[in-house]
């Protein structure tokens, strides 16, 4: 039996790519275009090299990521340090911290990098001015990396004006849900006037009572944040001590992460990073001890050799007499730091298949 198609009366008259021109035409250029016409995100990194391999090069600049684990996990370092090389990257561009749970420390935030003098805190009263505040920063002109900590300490204001024994249906879900409706849609405007704020979401876990089988962990604030990120990473944190230094002081902080999710290219899918926590063994707080493994990579790419004198070395086009002279730079010149990680992932991005080499032309 022939398949009959049913006529409305309306014939085609133009095609697919006609329509495409008209809704440029009618609603602008931004509305849409061909896939391979579309720019891939650019990466923010966090200046840990295992992780932005893992990341493709860092958090994707223009869409939603979220951080997630239990507490004293990194999670909120981690952001720190992402803001730290966004206002590095992109100067004039302006880095935002919501600080829903009042606890942003300037010194801690400045020990890991980020300008303090250069970036707004908004400490909101409860989630209804967050969304407001948060949505009128990614509409700002000059609006870079916002971040939000965290989704779990925010609290309706009817939760707030009501009896602690009275239980609130529904909650913070529903705000958080209507947070990622008015960003979404934010962040779609925003990258047809070509610009490209960012979005962090830093999330806490709890477990489901009574849950005998899968996994227990749950998150608040609802599956609205799930569906909206581009990048999940699960942060486990466990601190480490040396009795040379201080019996009861972490010198650093061993974590173990998972790419839960991920809407643009990974390299790895889990891993496991040291940051330091205070000044040791030549690292700043904040520093990942990448050191060795990023000089083994260079050497790999031919981009440390020894000079062609016989003499010293030649490490991303320049000159050192040794290599300690070069690890001194690569320490203290984070900017310096990042260009050498970044060529090292887009080099081991091209061997993966994941980026492909262009001409001149772009072609």
């Amino acid at each position: 039996m022939a398949f009959k198609i049913k006529k409305t009366g309306k014939e085609a008259t133009l095609s697919a790519g006609d329509l495409l021109k008209k809704f440029q035409s009618d609603f602008g250029e931004g509305v849409g275009s061909f896939g391979g016409k579309l720019v891939n995100s650019d990466r923010i990194p966090t200046g840990i090299f295992e992780l932005d391999l893992a990341l493709g090069g860092g958090f994707p600049r223009g869409k939603v990521s979220t951080i997630f684990g239990p507490e004293s996990s990194g999670k909120t370092n981690c952001a720190f340090l992402a803001i730290a090389n966004h206002q590095r990257m992109f100067p004039d561009l302006t880095c935002a911290f919501v600080d829903v749970e009042h606890g942003f420390d300037p010194a801690w935030a400045s020990a890991l990098g980020v300008d303090v003098k250069k970036l707004i805190v908004i400490k909101p009263a409860f989630a209804e001015q967050a969304v407001d505040m948060v949505e009128s920063l990614m509409y700002a002109a000059d609006c870079g990396l916002v971040v939000i900590d965290s989704l779990a300490a925010l609290v309706t204001s009817s939760e707030l004006e009501s009896s602690a024994d009275k239980a609130v249906v529904g909650g913070a879900a529903l705000v958080i849900g209507k947070l990622t409706r008015k960003t979404t849609l934010a962040l779609s405007e925003s990258e047809k006037e070509d610009r490209y704020p960012t979005l962090l979401y830093i999330n806490q876990i709890s477990h489901k009572i009574g849950v005998m089988f899968g996994d227990p962990e749950t998150e608040p604030g609802g599956k609205k944040p799930l569906f909206q990120s581009s990048i999940r990473l699960r942060l486990y944190g466990k601190n480490l001590k040396d009795p040379k230094y201080s019996e009861t002081m972490p010198v650093g902080k061993e974590t173990t992460f998972i790419v839960k999710k991920h809407k643009v290219p990974i390299y790895a899918a889990s891993g496991k990073f040291t940051v330091a926590m205070v000044p040791y063994k030549g690292l700043k707080p904040g520093q990942s001890d990448d050191y060795n493994v990023i000089l083994d990579l260079m050497k790999t790419y031919g981009l440390a050799k020894k000079a062609d004198s016989g003499k010293g070395w030649e490490v991303y086009g320049a000159e050192y007499s040794t290599l300690a002279e070069f690890k001194e730079e690569f320490l203290s010149k984070p900017m310096f730091a990042n260009a050498i990680r970044a060529e090292l992932i887009g080099k081991i991005s091209k061997e993966e298949g994941l980026l492909e080499e262009k001409d001149d032309n772009g072609a």
